[in-house]
């Protein structure tokens, strides 16, 4: 049989010995640096990947050091103790280059300790906290898709754009015959209902009701996912309580391995502007992704955002009064207001148009 397209590979610039990823959080930032990952390792592979991650997203990618891939991870580094600390953990090391994929002061901080002959950053105009100070290098400037936004970093490293996304996100085994057991025989609508800030967040009530749409009009029963904040209990509590159908309230109950392993076995995730949706994502499932505070082309399901209610241009209109050509790449609505554009017509007509689709 010949070899599609998609398997000859152009010519590619010699393979440095070893590059140092630096990408501590957050969870959905995590899972779009994996395309990054994934097409160095297609490219290159016998680099030697370092990835310097937090401890909170370590469950999610500790798969990866059974691919070679070496895993660092550290806390939020606080003090001078916590960098002099990293650079004692990378004694006699010396990498090709670092790709400094996290642009905050905190993380910013972290370049000047790894030894490195190249420090690539991000490009004035997405930088923060001074980024540019602490990088040797930047990737051109761009307005993309935060997962097209760490693929500039392979070719910053002179390689070629990939034809195909690759996400390859691990589910362990073990979790997901763990949560097996405790998600609905069918079909089932999953639902986090809550961003990392209550303005990214769409009312509780609303999501009761399309839950109930769900069950009414397409038979699916209902699985809430999150963490265990009281925010997040207190949202599942009102879908619970208001939805008038099935629902398996799991906020709170399971672990990040267990949380990707259910999002792995949904039909559809309905869900705000969340990590969850770059885990769902990633493994192929829909989503119906809400968007206001910030577009969906910057920070929605990648290459799938078809399913997504995006109403960030007229909150910028309407709120902020600005012209949405006009603003900066980073640009987010904080306004209590910016979710309510969103209506519950418009989300059932994207919730239909998944499950007749």
């Amino acid at each position: 049989m010949g070899a599609s397209k998609s398997d000859f590979m152009p010519v590619l610039p010699p393979a440095p010995a070893s590059l140092c990823l630096v990408r501590l959080s957050a969870l959905g930032d995590i899972v779009m640096v994996l395309p990054l990952v994934r097409w160095l390792q297609r490219c290159w592979p016998s680099t030697r990947l370092t990835w310097i991650c937090g401890k909170g997203v370590l469950p999610i990618l500790e798969p990866l050091s059974l691919e070679g891939i070496e895993l660092l991870a550290i806390d939020k580094p606080r003090g001078m103790r916590d960098y002099l600390a990293l650079r004692r953990q990378l004694t006699g090391r010396r990498f090709d280059a670092t790709l400094c994929l996290q642009a905050s002061w905190r993380a910013n901080w972290i370049y000047p300790f790894i030894p490195s002959a190249r420090r690539i950053g991000f490009s004035k105009d997405r930088a923060k906290d001074l980024h540019r100070c602490f990088v040797k290098e930047q990737v051109a400037p761009a307005r993309p898709h935060l997962v097209e936004g760490f693929l500039q970093f392979a070719e910053a490293l002179g390689l070629p754009w990939p034809e195909t996304v690759e996400w390859r996100l691990p589910v362990d085994s073990a979790a997901d015959a763990s949560v097996g057991a405790l998600l609905p025989q069918g079909p089932f609508l999953a639902i986090n209902a809550c961003s990392s800030k209550p303005e990214r967040d769409w009312p509780a009530e609303s999501l009761a009701r399309m839950a109930a749409h769900a069950h009414r009009i397409h038979g699916l029963d209902t699985v809430l996912i999150g963490g265990p904040s009281p925010r997040e209990r207190e949202a599942a509590a009102v879908v619970t309580r208001l939805s008038g159908y099935p629902v398996k309230n799991l906020v709170g109950a399971t672990r990040l391995p267990e949380m990707v392993a259910a999002l792995g076995r949904c039909r559809l995730l309905l869900s705000p502007d969340t990590g969850a949706v770059h885990i769902a994502n990633a493994l192929g499932r829909p989503v119906v992704g809400l968007y206001a505070v910030a577009p969906a082309y910057r920070t929605g399901p990648f290459g799938r955002l078809e399913h997504s209610v995006d109403r960030f241009d007229e909150a910028v209109r309407s709120l902020l009064g600005k012209d949405p050509a006009h603003v900066p790449w980073a640009q987010r609505v904080h306004h209590p207001g910016a979710m309510a554009l969103i209506t519950e017509d418009e989300v059932r007509q994207r919730i239909d148009s998944v499950l007749t689709g």
